[in-house]
C-alpha cells in the first residue's frame, strides 16, 4: 500500500512538473535547465529512492522525506510556474512594442524592461537557482539577464570588494589614477606557466616572480550591463614604481597598451594569441613585463580597463614617463575596472631581461638617501 501511494505521488509530481512554462523550451534557451537529468530529477523531487546526493544505496534506502514536504514543493512549483507565465506573457507584449520602435533612446528603454521582465519569470526557478549556487560559474550562459544578474551579485559579494581593497591598500588609487566606479568584473592570469601556482587566475595584490608574467596576460572583462553588438575597450598596465634617480623618486612606465578591443557579455576575454593575429588593430604599446631592479622595493602592475566612447587612432605611445591621466583625459576614456599584482627582484627577472634585450640591471644601494643619485 505504501508503495503504491508513493508511486501516486511521484506520478502526480511528474505530470505537474513536466508542463508551464519552465518545462518549456521551445522559446526559451535550454541554459536555463539542469543538464544532468539525474540531478534535475532529484532538484525537482522526482526520485522515489531518496536524494541523488546520496550516493550511498543503504543511506538512500532508509531515506524519509519529512512530511507534506513533496505536496508542498509540487504546490509551490506550481504557484511560482503560473506567475512565471504571466511575467512571460508581457514579456511578449515588450517584444510586439519594441518591432515596431524606431526610436534610438526607446529601444534601450524597452530592452531594460524585457531584461528586468525576463528575471522576474527566472529568479525562482528552481533549475536557474541549482545552476547558479553549484555549477561552474564560467559555463553559465551570460547572454541571459537572470545569469548576470546573479554573478553581479556574487561578485559584489566579494570578488569587487577584494580588489577594491587591494586597489586602494597598494595605493594603486590615487597613485595612478583618482579613483574609479566598477562597473566590470576583470580577471587577469598568465597562461603561458605550467607551475601549478601561477597557471590560474591570480590574485588581486598576488607577488609574483619575473618568469610567471614573462609573456602577455590573458584578460577578462566581464560585462554585467547588457551589451548590445560590442563594446570598445581600451586596456593599460602600468608601473608608477619606476626609480628616477634624477629626481631621487619615482615615475610611471608603460608596460602594455591596447585599444579598440571589441568584447561583449559573452565573448569578454582578451588573448594574447588573437592580440598577436590583429597587433596592427589593437596594440599601441607592446608588452614589456615589470624587471624590478635588486634592492629596489616592490613594483606595482597596474592594469586599468576603459570603456571607449569612440574609435581610436591605433598610434605608438612612449612608455618612459608615461601620464596616464593626460592620456586618460585626451582619448575620453571611462575608467570601468582595475587590478594589480606586485613583483620584486628574483633569481628569474635577468633571464627575462635578455629576453626582451634589457640589458643588466641596476643595483640600488638598500639606504635611500635624501640626496640625487644623478648630478
Amino acid at each position: 500500500m505504501l508503495t503504491r501511494a508513493l508511486t501516486k505521488r511521484f506520478i502526480r509530481s511528474n505530470s505537474t512538473l513536466a508542463r508551464g512554462v519552465w518545462a518549456d523550451f521551445s522559446k526559451r534557451p535550454e541554459s536555463l535547465k539542469i543538464k544532468n537529468d539525474a540531478l534535475k530529477q532529484g532538484v525537482l523531487g522526482k526520485h522515489l529512492d531518496g536524494p541523488a546526493s546520496y550516493t550511498n544505496r543503504d543511506r538512500r534506502a532508509y531515506y524519509k522525506t519529512p512530511l507534506e514536504l513533496d505536496e508542498t514543493f509540487v504546490m509551490s512549483y506550481e504557484i511560482l510556474n503560473e506567475e512565471a507565465a504571466n511575467v512571460y506573457k508581457k514579456v511578449e507584449e515588450l517584444e510586439k512594442e519594441l518591432a515596431s520602435t524606431t526610436d534610438e533612446a526607446q529601444i534601450k528603454e524597452i530592452k531594460d524592461q524585457i531584461d528586468n521582465t525576463l528575471i522576474e519569470a527566472e529568479i525562482q526557478n528552481p533549475e536557474v537557482l541549482f545552476n547558479v549556487e553549484y555549477s561552474d560559474s564560467d559555463a553559465l550562459d551570460r547572454s541571459h539577464p537572470v545569469y548576470r544578474q546573479f554573478l553581479e551579485q556574487k561578485w559584489r559579494d566579494y570578488d569587487l570588494m577584494l580588489t577594491m581593497q587591494r586597489l586602494e591598500q597598494l595605493h594603486v588609487i590615487p597613485d595612478t589614477l583618482p579613483t574609479v566606479d566598477p562597473k566590470v568584473d576583470v580577471k587577469v592570469k598568465f597562461t603561458h606557466n605550467t607551475d601549478e601556482r601561477f597557471v590560474g587566475w591570480i590574485a588581486p595584490g598576488e607577488l609574483l616572480p619575473a618568469k610567471a608574467v614573462s609573456q602577455p596576460p590573458t584578460i577578462r572583462i566581464q560585462e554585467y550591463e547588457r551589451v548590445d553588438g560590442q563594446n570598445l575597450y581600451t586596456v593599460l598596465i602600468v608601473n608608477p614604481d619606476t626609480p628616477d634617480l634624477e629626481k631621487n623618486s619615482f615615475s610611471t612606465t608603460l608596460h602594455y597598451g591596447l585599444v579598440n578591443y571589441p568584447l561583449d557579455n559573452v565573448n569578454n576575454t582578451i588573448h594574447p594569441a588573437k592580440v598577436l593575429e590583429n597587433e596592427e588593430q589593437h596594440v599601441i604599446k607592446d608588452y614589456v613585463p615589470l624587471v624590478p631592479e635588486k634592492n629596489a622595493e616592490k613594483q606595482r602592475a597596474c592594469l586599468w580597463v576603459f570603456r571607449q566612447s569612440k574609435q581610436l587612432e591605433v598610434n605608438a605611445v612612449a612608455a618612459e614617463k608615461f601620464d596616464i591621466r593626460s592620456f586618460v583625459q585626451a582619448n575620453d576614456l571611462l575608467p570601468v575596472g582595475g587590478y594589480v599584482w606586485r613583483q620584486k627582484f628574483d633569481r628569474s627577472v635577468n633571464e627575462v631581461r635578455d629576453a626582451y634585450g634589457l640589458g643588466r640591471g641596476r643595483v640600488f644601494h638598500r639606504v635611500r638617501g635624501r640626496d640625487p643619485l644623478v648630478e
